[in-house]
């Protein structure tokens, strides 16, 4: 297979994030942190049943939910069973 590489456009508070929670995790640079998550979804090819309802929203609810996904990485702090209790009951966004 031939290899090819592809740039990756983030908005600022998502590069942020990537970059933090790379430092946090240990991976040498944000892009290794980006590597490793696209090999984890390859590796449990799961739903994306949280995530993909942020993908088809308006760049500017995306940059919402970007800044709030920034803050709590700031603070260290994760919502994974609010999150997911709020997907439940039909609310996309954060």
């Amino acid at each position: 297979m031939a290899s090819s590489t592809r740039s990756l456009k983030l908005p600022p508070d998502l590069l942020d994030v990537a970059e933090k929670r790379a430092k946090v995790l240990g991976y040498p640079s944000w892009s290794a942190y980006v590597k490793g998550l696209i090999r984890y979804d390859a590796l449990c090819q799961g739903p994306h049943s949280i995530t993909l309802p942020w993908a088809n929203l308006p760049l500017v609810e995306q940059d919402k939910v970007d800044a709030k996904l920034l803050k709590l990485t700031q603070d260290g702090v994760g919502v994974r069973g609010q999150l997911l209790k709020r997907i439940l009951q039909g609310e996309s966004k954060l």
